[in-house]
């Protein structure tokens, strides 16, 4: 659910908690159309935003007399349908709000939609400040987009003066990656100056090689390494 949707369903719960209140005034247990109308509708907007959220709501059904409406069933549906917008709010208020971006440059469409997937991941571990899976995962995204823009471009790739000596790009190091991509200015020279956070995600991985290489990370390098995605993304959708 995204911040806008959470944010409409904190307001059609207060309007008809205000509502419940006018209908349990021991003054209105029998009120005119008026009230019965707005409350119909507004749960017509509700059902508009928020399908099979409430229960269904029939006015005809607490008509008394003439352009009268007993308020008790009205009361009871009132209970229920709050009830149902209170447990709403509090399921999505726990859910990290993300964004989506569209990584249509990564010609690969299979990598494509993986690289989606983790960029929702790496929004709700950032949130969750768990650094070292935005860091991995950051750097597996910055890696093989920028290898498969290299491999569209591969002709100049290869004989970049800042290119290593084997001919299989995907065989690169991400920090050869990085630099021939800077060097044919295919991503702005700020990825080359910020991804000292990333070179070494793949180190991150395994335990053993975080100890001996005594590698420290933290909220500091996982921005850094979540902007330098936003830098590629920024640069290659241009």
């Amino acid at each position: 659910m995204t911040e806008d949707q959470l944010k409409k369903l904190r307001q059609y719960y207060h309007s008809l908690f205000g509502q419940q209140r006018f209908f349990e005034d021991k003054r209105n247990a029998i009120v005119k159309r008026p009230p019965i109308r707005v409350l119909t509708d507004e749960i017509k907007a509700i059902e508009n935003d928020f399908p099979d959220l409430l229960p269904p709501f029939d006015p005809r059904e607490f008509h008394s007399h003439d352009e009268f409406y007993n308020t008790s069933g009205v009361q009871a549906y009132l209970h229920t349908a709050i009830a149902r917008l209170q447990i709403a709010i509090e399921t999505n208020e726990s859910t990290p709000v993300t964004e989506t971006r569209d990584f249509s440059f990564v010609r690969d469409k299979q990598l494509r939609r993986v690289i989606e997937r983790d960029y929702s991941e790496i929004q709700r571990a950032y949130i969750a400040k768990c650094w070292k899976s935005v860091i991995i995962l950051c750097g597996g995204a910055i890696e093989t987009i920028l290898a498969d823009i290299l491999q569209q471009n591969s002709s100049q790739a290869l004989v970049a003066s800042k290119a290593p000596n084997r001919p299989d790009i995907t065989r690169w190091d991400l920090a050869d990656l990085i630099n021939v991509a800077v060097e044919l200015k295919l991503v702005s020279p700020g990825v080359e100056k910020l991804s000292h956070s990333v070179r070494d995600y793949r180190n991150l991985v395994h335990p053993g090689n975080e100890i001996r290489n005594n590698l420290a990370f933290g909220m500091e390098e996982a921005r850094i390494a979540l902007e330098v995605l936003h830098i590629l993304h920024r640069d290659l959708s241009s």
